[in-house]
C-alpha cells in the first residue's frame, strides 16, 4: 500500500495527539500540588534537556533562529502563541472536568484551519471542512444546551485554543525550512524563559513522589512536539489539524480510568461523531494522491 504524504502526516498527528493526551493526564495529576506556571516551566525545562544533546554541532542553526529576520520573528511569535496557549490550558485543566475541557479546546482546529487559509494560503478541501464540521458537531453534542460552559475557565480554554492554533501555524511555516529538533529546541527555550519569572513567584518545591509524573509530563510534551513538527513537515496543516478531535475519546477514557470521571451518554455520542469525522478525512486524503 502506498502511503501518501497526507496519510503520513495524519499518522504523525495521531502520535502527537496521543502524546498530548498523556501529558494532559500528567498535568491533572500534578494540579493539586504544583501551580500551573510552575508546571509550564518544568514541562518546558525537561523537554529542553531532552532535546539539548541532539543539538551537538547545531550552534549555527540555534543562533540563526534568534536573528532579527523573518525566520527569527516566526520563532518568537510561535513561542509567544504557544506560551499563551499552554499556560491558559494548564490553568483550565486544574479547574475543569477533563472531558469538558478537551471538548471546549476543540475550537483549536477551527482557529487553525482559518489561519491556514488566511496565513498559509492553503486550499482547505471540502473533506477537511467536513471533518471539522463533524468534529465541532460532536463538541456541541457534548456541551448540549444547559451546561454552564461560558465561565472564566471556558474563556481560558478558548484563549488556549487560539494560542495553540497560532503556534501550530508557526510550526508549519518553520517546518518548510527548519530542522525538527531545532524547532522543538527553540520553542522550549523560549517557554523556559517566558515561564521562569511567574514560576518563581508561585514556586512550591515538588515532593519526591511527584518527580516521576513531572518527568513523564516533560517527556510526553517533547514527543508530542516532535511528532507535530513532523506532521506539518510532510502534509498540509489543514489535512492533519482535524485529527486533533481524537483527543476527546482518548482523554475521556483516561479521565474515567484515572480520576473516576465517568463520561455521560452525550459524551459518548459526541465521541462517535468526532471519530466519524476523523475517519472521513483520513480515507478521503488517502484516496486523493
Amino acid at each position: 500500500m502506498t502511503v501518501t504524504p497526507a496519510l503520513r502526516g495524519i499518522l504523525w498527528m495521531l502520535a502527537s495527539v496521543s502524546c498530548f493526551s498523556a501529558m494532559i493526564i500528567a498535568v491533572r495529576f500534578l494540579a493539586d500540588t504544583l501551580p500551573p506556571f510552575q508546571q509550564v516551566f518544568l514541562r518546558s525545562l525537561i523537554s529542553l534537556l531532552i532535546v539539548l544533546p541532539t543539538m551537538t554541532g547545531g550552534l549555527r542553526g540555534i543562533t540563526a533562529s534568534f536573528r532579527p529576520d523573518r525566520v527569527g520573528a516566526t520563532y518568537l511569535v510561535r513561542a509567544l502563541c504557544t506560551f499563551v496557549g499552554v499556560s491558559a490550558w494548564f490553568f483550565a485543566l486544574a479547574e475543569m472536568p477533563l472531558a469538558e475541557a478537551v471538548a471546549l479546546h476543540f475550537t483549536l482546529p477551527i482557529f487553525a484551519l482559518i489561519f491556514a487559509a488566511l496565513i498559509l494560503r492553503e486550499r482547505v478541501t471540502r473533506a477537511r471542512w467536513q471533518a471539522v464540521a463533524l468534529g465541532f458537531a460532536g463538541v456541541l453534542i457534548i456541551l448540549r444546551p444547559g451546561i454552564a460552559a461560558f465561565d472564566a475557565m471556558a474563556l481560558a480554554v478558548f484563549l488556549s485554543a487560539a494560542g495553540y492554533a497560532g503556534g501550530d501555524i508557526g510550526t508549519k511555516m518553520l517546518a518548510r525550512t527548519e530542522q525538527t529538533r531545532l524547532i522543538v529546541f527553540n520553542l522550549n527555550l523560549y517557554l523556559v524563559v517566558f515561564a521562569a519569572i511567574p514560576a518563581v513567584m508561585v514556586w512550591q518545591t515538588p515532593a519526591l513522589a511527584d518527580w516521576p509524573m513531572i518527568l513523564f509530563m516533560g517527556g510526553t510534551a517533547y514527543a508530542a512536539h516532535m511528532c507535530l513538527a513532523q506532521a506539518f513537515r510532510v502534509a498540509d496543516a489543514s489535512a492533519v489539524i482535524p485529527i486533533e478531535f481524537v483527543r476527546l475519546p482518548i482523554t475521556s477514557v483516561s479521565a474515567w480510568y484515572f480520576f473516576a470521571q465517568v463520561p455521560d451518554i452525550w459524551t459518548l455520542v459526541g465521541a462517535v461523531v468526532i471519530f466519524v469525522g476523523t475517519w472521513h478525512v483520513t480515507v478521503r486524503e488517502h484516496r486523493r494522491a
